[in-house]
């Protein structure tokens, strides 16, 4: 499993999305549907936080969650208070160590929001929104 999907598996298991489920799709990753979606979106960034002298490494990942969801007063208010507890519940695994699980050699270290979240696009209907966040992971050294 990539590293991408490990993430659209956690952050499916959010209960802010989860409690949205009847309204929407699962977590895509690099598709956000015309109507009511979210998905993963890679974000280019140099994956190397720290090289380790043993050839292990400290590296991340940055993503954006988006999400296309109804635009107006009302709405807009409910979608800010999504990405606020959002961030906040990631903050929250990063503290308890509940962490993404990735491949063999590589452990999830941190997941955080690195903004909050914000309109990108909107239309009549509806609005793009995004959060850009951040997995960090340790790897050792691939032998071979």
């Amino acid at each position: 499993m990539s590293i991408i999907e490990s993430i659209r598996d956690f952050i499916a298991t959010c209960p802010f999305i989860e409690e949205l489920d009847t309204m929407f799709p699962p977590v895509n990753v690099d598709k956000l549907e015309p109507e009511p979606s979210y998905s993963i979106e890679s974000v280019p960034s140099d994956p190397i936080v720290k090289r380790c002298i043993n050839g292990d490494s400290i590296r991340r990942v940055t993503f954006y969650l988006c999400s296309r969801n109804l635009y107006g007063a009302e709405e807009n208010l409910d979608t800010s208070q999504f990405y606020e507890n959002f961030a906040d519940w990631l903050e929250d695994c990063t503290r308890k160590k509940q962490l993404p699980i990735l491949g063999e050699g590589q452990t999830a270290r941190a997941i955080k929001a690195n903004t909050h979240g914000y309109i990108n696009d909107s239309e009549a209907t509806y609005a793009q929104y995004q959060i850009q966040c951040e997995l960090q992971y340790y790897q050792k050294r691939k032998v071979g």
